[in-house]
């Protein structure tokens, strides 16, 4: 088993709460033995899980799980990771076009203006609670087999599990938007309130843009985290 596969296990314990946040990880030792490899390759996966801000250690004491605070923003992570165990994430699928064109989005992509991209906007809701109106475009060609069916699953996932591609990080730019009235209908919010806007672009290892991405959310509020 390689480090990777140790850094995934211990990331997906933390992501689901396995590990919940300020509780100490067994040592690099019982990692060892538990997984069956060399203590080198468990510290190379804690290092990792330390520069992604998932853990922290301390000497003599071990290794400890940062608050979601810490990671959250900083990583490439799906809603459906996001969320605690006791909530329920449902996609509703506002529209969908498997052959847009734009050639304002297309330059985003390095594309010619006549290329076909998959657009659509989805409402994400966490508990009954409308909580995001995401917009979303993505290259066609790098995408063929993709239907509005997985517009209601995590996209970030099929990118990776379904068509194989490794996404290596994810640009975001944080701004204040004004609802216009079908935003603030679709997340029961008065018309005129100003809302967060993320716009992403989530980048394959290969350097490609795989996926641009306009979020609205139903909060206004930003929170930040300082370390010492």
């Amino acid at each position: 088993m390689k480090y990777l596969d140790i850094y995934l296990l211990l990331r997906e314990k933390i992501l689901k709460g396995e590990y919940a946040a300020g509780e100490p990880v067994e040592g690099e030792h019982a990692l060892a033995e538990r997984y069956g490899v060399s203590r080198p390759t468990i510290q190379k996966a804690v290092a990792r899980l330390k520069r992604e801000s998932f853990v922290h250690t301390r000497q003599g004491s071990g290794i400890f799980v940062n608050p979601p605070e810490f990671y959250q923003d900083n990583n490439v992570i799906t809603l459906s990771e996001r969320i605690h165990r006791d909530q329920a994430l449902d996609n509703v699928v506002l529209s969908y076009d498997a052959l847009s064109s734009d050639p304002e989005i297309a330059a985003l992509f390095d594309l010619p203006s006549d290329t076909p991209l998959i657009h659509y906007r989805r409402m994400r809701i966490i508990n009954q609670q409308p909580t995001i109106i995401e917009e979303t475009w993505m290259p066609r060609a790098l995408f063929p087999a993709f239907t509005e069916e997985n517009c209601r699953q995590s996209v970030l996932h099929y990118i990776e599990q379904t068509c194989g591609y490794a996404i290596s990080h994810d640009v975001k730019i944080w701004s204040g938007k004004i609802l216009n009235a079908d935003e603030a209908w679709l997340l029961r919010l008065p018309e005129g309130q100003i809302s967060l806007c993320i716009k992403h672009k989530v980048y394959l290892q290969s350097g490609e843009l795989a996926q641009y991405t306009q979020e609205t959310l139903a909060t206004n509020s930003v929170t930040t985290v300082s370390m010492r």
